[in-house]
């Protein structure tokens, strides 16, 4: 394998890297935005639920059953809503842990893309080398042609045109 092969299945590899790290961080954003919906359900919940807890007492005269059983109902409500205050803590540390293995995710990504970047930058560099490697060889082909076509003569008729004597005289 030449370098130039090696090189140029180094960069289909970062490339494919990189594909996969963007699939990567593609799931971590959308396990980051789940997370995110979810904490906002839950806090919906929450407000809800102490919602109905405070709407839970009855005005004016009350049935002593009628008001025991609506403080029952309204500690039930706060009960849940605490329960369902700690599951939002619980939801949210999560999502704080979910938004850091994106933005790692993400710095990865970046990383990997931009050595992919210097990978094509310095391939295109190579291959501009060889092309005028190439050019430069063909110009030498040409002249080389041309100089074993006349040998000893330039452009004004080269030492040949001054005769045996170099003075122009046959004498």
């Amino acid at each position: 394998m030449t370098a130039s092969n090696a090189r140029d299945a180094m960069r289909r590899n970062l490339g494919r890297l990189a594909e996969l790290q963007q699939l990567r961080l593609d799931r971590h954003q959308a396990k980051l935005v789940a997370q995110q919906q979810l904490c906002q359900r839950v806090q919906g919940t929450v407000d809800r639920l102490e919602a109905l807890g405070a709407h839970a007492t009855l005005s004016g005269a009350q049935l002593p059953g009628l008001a025991q059983n609506s403080a029952a109902y309204k500690q039930a409500m706060l009960g849940w809503a605490d329960r369902q205050r700690e599951e939002l803590v619980r939801r949210e540390a999560e999502l704080v842990q979910v938004r850091a293995e994106t933005l790692a995710a993400a710095r990865k990504q970046e990383s990997l893309r931009q050595l992919v970047e210097r990978a094509d930058v310095q391939a295109r560099a190579e291959q501009a080398r060889r092309e005028q490697k190439r050019q430069d060889e063909i110009a030498g082909q040409c002249t080389g042609q041309r100089a074993a076509a006349a040998p000893g003569e330039s452009g004004f008729g080269g030492p040949a045109a001054f005769g045996p004597s170099g003075w122009g005289r046959h004498v």
